[in-house]
């Protein structure tokens, strides 16, 4: 384990920010950074579960936002991954934000080993997602999105809804949503602004190369990409994301 991964641990272990001296992180790629983000998984996941996914950047307003042009992936604990409305607390985050997001649930026939999986059989249903990230840098526009992606993408949690077991995956193009922090709109968007297709989504995701013990499984929820773009949370926010034909959901920062 390098200097990258034990400062990203102990950030997350006290609820620090990141600090990595500038000589230490120096032409770090992508596959590096994927590599740093599975010496994390291993580290927490010898005490703790992981049930989460997030693809970040898979929509133009996302990627414009951050200047990173492809998708990236994050992986989330199982304690973070929080079905219907809830309360977290403000404190236990260094720089909350949330994003409206569709998500899906694999459903128990997926396997991972199996290549040629079904979408319309795979994926158990489909969900309204709230993911929460968290700043944990100093600038994370200075970083290169292999420290990013190190960092496991800014991902935190996911507070998810009930959503539908019947809608046809075709349709999920066409799905309108949008936010609102403390009743007020502030953005909206459509299923086509995720990679056109929430589905292309879930491909590149599903053909992602995996490390060993750290893969998809099923019963985990992948949320796609974000509607709109990061809203920064301040204490006493109540979030709430509706996506038609598959609900809404809420998140009360106090």
């Amino acid at each position: 384990m390098n200097i990258i991964s034990k400062t990203i641990i102990n950030s997350r272990q006290n609820n620090i920010k990141i600090s990595i001296p500038e000589e230490k992180k120096k032409n770090i790629s992508i596959i590096q950074g994927y590599e740093i983000q599975n010496d994390i998984f291993k580290h927490f996941s010898k005490n703790y579960s992981y049930s989460g996914w997030k693809i970040g950047c898979t929509t133009p307003v996302m990627q414009n936002y951050l200047n990173i042009p492809s998708p990236c992936l994050g992986r989330v604990m199982t304690n973070d991954v929080i079905e219907n409305d809830t309360i977290l607390k403000f404190d236990e985050f260094i720089h909350p934000g949330v994003e409206c997001e569709i998500a899906v649930i694999l459903s128990d026939d997926y396997v991972y080993s199996k290549k040629n999986n079904k979408l319309d059989e795979i994926v158990e249903r489909v969900v309204p997602s709230i993911e929460i990230v968290d700043n944990r840098w100093d600038n994370y526009h200075n970083e290169k999105t292999s420290l990013l992606i190190a960092d496991d993408f800014f991902a935190s949690s996911i507070v998810y809804g009930k959503g539908s077991k019947k809608l046809k995956l075709n349709s999920l193009k066409n799905l309108k949503g949008h936010m609102k922090v403390n009743e007020q709109n502030i953005g909206k968007g459509i299923g086509s602004d995720i990679l056109e297709d929430p589905i292309n989504a879930l491909k590149w995701f599903l053909n992602f190369n995996f490390s060993e013990n750290n893969y998809p499984k099923a019963g985990d929820l992948i949320s796609l990409g974000s509607l709109v773009q990061t809203y920064w949370v301040e204490k006493k926010d109540t979030i709430e994301i509706e996506i038609e034909e598959i609900g809404n959901v809420k998140v009360k920062f106090e």
